[in-house]
């Protein structure tokens, strides 16, 4: 995940730390040059204020942090755009003007993404898969098709992912699952009451869970063994369209798919070029 978006994750700060934080923020191309003296004289804090921000955060030392704040820094001012995710074309502009603006939503909200992306949980994710025996994935609305997507993609490469679709059918799916299932929730911020009820049930089956949700607070976050997050620019209504959010979704699930993918490259490759010979009946 960029450090930024780190940054702005964080809610058990301190005041000094508050202060560290919106220094680093606003004057990171100073920050990575200077010394821990002179950020405690630019701050008003102490040395020992930074260092136990690091560790906080999971981060060895000063130097570690300067590394991270200088890796992240194009990245996240790129991110930094004016376009309106909720509206982002006006009445009457022409369609030369819209398709520009949708690119550029595009290109950002894939940025945002990539900021958001927490390698370390994606390689978990990855292993979390390839170890189940069963893998259910659980959503709602318009993000069924992605879910849809997704098994259509892992079914290529031999990996049943199975979809409940009606309520009932993810409540006794979720009720008849144990350690040996894997769950996907994807829920941009765990409104419903459905998708929280099937969190509870599957913890209570110690079945592990990979949420993939907003960056806002989510009830359900509480019950997830792994997580990503979602390019959380949109409203969760007042808007257009789900853009931003539909893209999002489908950039973090294809990045599981190609690290799943990766684990086995070879085989998958095989398995796939063999299933589409005996599709097209070349093989027989």
């Amino acid at each position: 995940m960029n450090i930024f978006n780190k940054f702005y994750k964080l809610t058990d700060l301190t005041e000094n730390e508050k202060i560290l934080v919106k220094y680093i923020v606003d004057n990171s191309e100073v920050f990575v040059k200077m010394s821990a003296s002179e950020i405690s004289e630019a701050c008003y804090i102490s040395p020992s204020t930074i260092y136990r921000f690091c560790q906080k955060i999971g981060i060895s030392g000063l130097s570690e942090l300067k590394v991270q704040v200088s890796m992240s820094i194009n990245e996240y001012l790129k991110e930094n755009s004016s376009i309106d995710f909720n509206y982002p074309f006006k009445e009457n502009e022409s369609e030369n003007q819209i398709i520009l603006k949708m690119k550029e939503l595009y290109e950002q909200t894939i940025l945002s993404s990539l900021n958001l992306m927490n390698l370390d949980q994606l390689k978990k994710i990855s292993h979390l898969l390839k170890n189940a025996k069963h893998i259910d994935f659980y959503t709602s609305a318009g993000n069924l098709y992605f879910a849809e997507n997704f098994k259509f993609q892992m079914q290529e490469i031999g990996t049943f992912v199975n979809v409940p679709i009606e309520e009932y059918h993810q409540r006794l799916t979720a009720s008849t699952s144990d350690e040996n299932h894997v769950a996907i929730i994807v829920s941009f911020e765990g409104r419903g009451m459905v998708i929280k009820r099937l969190a509870e049930i599957l913890k209570l089956n110690k079945t592990p869970i990979i949420l993939i949700s907003s960056i806002n607070e989510n009830p359900i976050s509480k019950y997830a063994d792994c997580y990503l997050f979602l390019s959380s620019n949109e409203n969760h209504f007042n808007k257009i369209s789900s853009f931003s959010t539909r893209l999002s979704l489908l950039y973090i699930l294809d990045c599981i798919y190609t690290c799943y993918f990766n684990l086995d490259y070879d085989n998958n490759v095989k398995m796939k070029l063999e299933a589409y010979d005996k599709l097209s009946g070349r093989s027989i």
